[in-house]
């Protein structure tokens, strides 16, 4: 398997629930750490093979060298976007290689 270059920086934040004064709660996002990834911008044909991306939406996919941190309701910032993390998988079953693939945040 031919691994990227890596060359794309990527912070990943996990998910706080917080509540105010008020008793009201909001999720707030706290930086787990950053990493180099590769990025792959999907097309909307590949993003139907994801069941939880919204086709027509912005998607992509970061290829990461593997960590069992990444969750499905972690956020994701590259390239000055916040993008929801809809889908981690093991690319291989070996551990090696981490696919992430998240949707831009407000769509």
């Amino acid at each position: 398997m031919s691994r990227g270059r890596y060359t794309h920086h990527v912070k990943f934040y996990s998910p706080t629930l917080t509540t105010d004064g008020a008793g009201q709660k909001d999720t707030t996002y706290t930086l787990q750490f950053a990493c180099r990834c590769d990025a792959l911008i999907l097309s909307s044909r590949k993003a139907e093979e994801y069941d939880q991306v919204q086709t027509g939406s912005d998607v992509v996919q970061f290829r990461m060298p593997y960590n069992d941190h990444v969750a499905v309701d972690w956020r994701a910032n590259w390239n000055g976007s916040d993008w929801d993390v809809r889908t981690v998988r093991d690319r291989d079953g070996r551990r090696r290689v981490l696919e992430v693939t998240a949707e831009r945040f407000g769509q």
